[in-house]
């Protein structure tokens, strides 16, 4: 009985050293940069949270957008000069490329773990269904991030 709790205590001694050890290594900032998502700024708004953990949505370069969509809130058709790539993180997008805004007829969903491509100039828009609630997507693309209005009324 004294061996096993011994051998026990060496275990958990063990695996806690372990746990220090990983918690003391650290990322060189000149090979990777990482942030974890309590480093993320988002930006709150009423139809969305969005953050920019990668690049400069108004610069030139590679960008990454995260985007929280909330229930019941849209874009309007729109396209972009750029391709953009989207993963659904969390949720269910709700997409279209009509260019008539109607987001109860018009959408298709996208669950969790979804990719999707903006094409060059394909209209579309997005966002997430009171039904469905939020839906949170990583849209990596080139900056400076354009859009121009694609609605028929």
């Amino acid at each position: 009985m004294i061996r096993m709790l011994a051998l026990a205590s060496g275990l958990l001694a063990a695996s806690a050293g372990a746990a220090l050890a990983q918690a003391q290594a650290t990322i060189d900032p000149a090979r990777a940069i990482g942030l974890t998502p309590d480093k993320i700024e988002w930006q709150k708004g009423e139809a969305s949270d969005q953050a920019w953990p990668i690049g400069n949505k108004d610069q030139a370069g590679p960008c990454l957008e995260l985007i929280k969509w909330h229930p019941g809130h849209f874009s309007h058709p729109h396209f972009h000069e750029h391709a953009r790539f989207g993963v659904v993180l969390d949720g269910t997008w709700w997409v279209s490329t009509s260019n008539t805004y109607d987001p109860d007829h018009n959408t298709v969903p996208f669950p969790k773990g979804s990719v999707i491509t903006d094409l060059v100039g394909g209209v579309h828009y997005d966002g997430a269904k009171a039904e469905t609630g939020d839906a949170t997507i990583a849209i990596f693309m080139d900056c400076p991030l354009t859009s121009a209005s694609a609605e028929k009324k």
